[in-house]
């Protein structure tokens, strides 16, 4: 779906990104990628004995929204939460749907009963999961009421702050999902021993989020020269998350990280989605999504953290925008010559046989390891878009 025409004069050019083919383009997604959700709206909640303390309704009315420098925020989020940004985050989950060719997750579930989406947004995961399961409960938890109220009987709204402690019972969610939250989160080491505790026992925990782009195995800066804004802007950003105390970028999801806390079989996935809006559709509205990224990740970031002034912040978000879209555009580019680079991180919480079977391998000697591991883990970097609907 394209996003709507912005009001202001940054904006204005960044949507246009090639119109030879707009009419002959077919769209990507059919009607019945998700059924018509049902209206039926969600007045009731659970149980008066079952209801966490903590959780707020979704039409909690005192919600702590914000107007800064033309866009709506909650809290101390980076992002706003407009319906701007809500047409982005559409836009983003139909991407998702395309690299990973319509599996809304990577992990193998069996009968799950209970699901808990963190930072759920506009809700379309957390939808998409309880149709695929209509006898599991599916919990989407953010802290902006942006969700809809006519969605399947299964899936449940909650406006809560994942930075407290989690009021919920433990050892019993089967899979928690956490999806573009970077700079989300002061402490991950937090979110992640709460998400644990709730887990059950052989539960999954997945977290996806893009890469900082720096370094040269991501693909992305170094496409751009040296002298170009975008460098100097990407370091701006990584200095105002850092002053934040909400990094970008995926340091949170390491190996290392998870299994010290008490994770298992974690695994981690690197995928390369392709920016070369050339002649797919579905390149094209990736690149507009990433466009206004620019502006939402940042404005709040520059100004409120490196005490920009806000006319030259959203001056300098539309050179970078004109500088990526340039590239992206660029015919006499190789194909996927400009990527972004996206982690995916897997656990299960240790079952008893695990924490028996771990015992007695800490009592062993150790064996050879595997050459193409890194502290057990295998990581998947062959990913470069080839096989996938976007970039082809």
């Amino acid at each position: 779906m394209p996003l709507p025409e912005p009001d202001t004069d940054v904006h204005e050019n960044i949507l246009e990104v090639d119109d030879e083919d707009g009419e002959s383009a077919e769209p990507h997604y059919a009607a019945s990628v998700y059924p018509v959700i049902p209206v039926r709206y969600r007045v009731e909640r659970f149980d008066a004995a079952t209801i966490n303390s903590s959780s707020r309704s979704l039409y909690e009315e005192e919600l702590d929204y914000v107007m800064e420098n033309g866009r709506r925020y909650c809290g101390d989020y980076m992002f706003p939460n407009d319906d701007l940004e809500q047409d982005r985050l559409r836009v983003v989950h139909q991407v998702f749907l395309n690299v990973f060719n319509f599996e809304l997750t990577s992990v193998p579930l069996q009968d799950p009963r209970h699901i808990l989406d963190i930072g759920t947004g506009t809700g379309e995961w957390a939808i998409g999961m309880a149709e695929l399961y209509p006898t599991c409960e599916v919990v989407g938890v953010d802290i902006s009421a942006i969700q809809p109220t006519a969605v399947p009987h299964n899936v449940f709204f909650e406006i809560d702050d994942c930075e407290v402690e989690w009021m919920r019972p433990e050892n019993t969610v089967d899979l928690i999902h956490l999806r573009d939250m970077a700079g989300a989160f002061e402490d991950w080491d937090f979110i992640f021993r709460e998400a644990l505790n709730c887990l059950k026992p052989g539960g999954h925990i997945e977290a996806l989020d893009f890469h900082d782009q720096t370094g040269q195995t991501h693909h992305f800066l170094s496409a751009f020269p040296a002298d170009a804004q975008i460098h100097s802007f990407a370091r701006a950003i990584d200095e105002a998350s850092i002053k934040a105390g909400r990094r970008r970028g995926t340091h949170h999801l390491t190996a290392d990280r998870l299994e010290r806390l008490g994770f298992v079989d974690v695994k981690i996935s690197e995928h390369a989605i392709p920016l070369n809006a050339h002649n797919d559709s579905v390149a094209k509205m990736w690149l507009i999504a990433c466009l206004h990224t620019v502006e939402a990740g940042s404005l709040r970031l520059l100004t409120k953290y490196l005490d920009w002034d806000p006319a030259h912040a959203l001056e300098a978000c539309e050179e970078v925008c004109q500088e990526i879209k340039a590239k992206a555009l660029d015919r006499s580019a190789p194909p996927n010559s400009l990527q972004i680079s996206l982690r995916v991180l897997t656990a299960r919480k240790p079952t008893a046989e695990d924490l028996a079977h771990l015992k007695s391998s800490n009592e062993a000697r150790p064996s050879t390891a595997n050459p193409s591991a890194k502290n057990g883990i295998v990581v998947d970097d062959s990913y470069s878009g080839y096989g996938s609907t976007i970039g082809a």
